[in-house]
């Protein structure tokens, strides 16, 4: 029997930087809808699903999934591991691959060489990510076996563990074998997730470049970076929010 796989997208409207970021627009598309429609292109996923929150500020991320026919959940407005939980409750999964909506570049032939790699490394591996100085932010995936998730949702009690699903797997000196998919890229200066009116302007430029299509590589982006060497400044005084 074949392992069964989940993809979960966390998404809410609510963000200190950037309220209502993920359904800013580019060229007449949301960043939810690039996100999505290039997350429904992978070939490794079986089932895609939207985990939002049952706050009212998040109706129009569930009215979205409606228009789209995207599977959605909807949960705690602060629990993100139980939302996660939750879906996997809803949709059965040997596997589940985590993405964020903030990420409307991420690249779905990356994701399923990370995926893929997981498969093949099963006897090696209980989660899977990128290596974060491989790629550019924007295009994250984690790739973890359901078991790490229910155990992380039963026994990982501390706030941060809540609020970004995946310490407790990857804690140190915890239970679970943790790698990081093999790369030989080095491209993680680049900041291609959404947070900031900053990162917005960038990732606009590079969407518009592309006149609203969904069907480019990360790769294309960076060739983007070649001839426009100037967007390199937009938002490189950003910094990630720690964990």
């Amino acid at each position: 029997m074949t392992d069964s796989i989940l993809c979960i997208s966390q998404a809410r409207m609510t963000s200190t930087r950037l309220p209502g970021k993920i359904l800013k627009t580019v060229y007449g598309r949301s960043l939810l809808d690039y996100h999505t429609a290039r997350l429904l292109t992978c070939d490794n996923i079986d089932r895609f699903v939207i985990a939002t929150t049952v706050g009212k500020s998040d109706d129009p991320v569930a009215e979205f999934c409606r228009e789209k026919n995207i599977s959605c959940v909807r949960g705690s407005e602060d629990d993100v591991l139980a939302r996660y939980y939750q879906a996997v409750q809803k949709y059965p999964a040997d596997i589940i691959v985590r993405v964020t909506s903030d990420c409307p570049l991420i690249d779905p032939d990356l994701v399923d060489l990370v995926i893929g790699y997981f498969l093949d490394h099963r006897d090696r591996y209980d989660y899977i990510t990128l290596g974060s100085g491989d790629f550019p932010r924007g295009l994250d995936v984690e790739v973890f076996s359901f078991e790490a998730l229910e155990k992380a949702h039963c026994h990982g009690h501390e706030s941060h563990q809540r609020e970004h699903v995946t310490p407790y797997i990857y804690r140190p000196g915890g239970e679970f074998r943790c790698g990081t998919y093999p790369s030989p890229e080095k491209s993680g200066h680049h900041r291609w997730c959404v947070d900031t009116p900053e990162d917005f302007e960038l990732v606009a430029n590079i969407l518009t470049a592309f006149e609203g299509r969904h069907d480019f590589s990360w790769k294309d982006c960076l060739f983007l970076f070649d001839k426009n060497p100037q967007w390199r400044h937009i938002n490189s005084m950003v910094r990630q929010k720690n964990l």
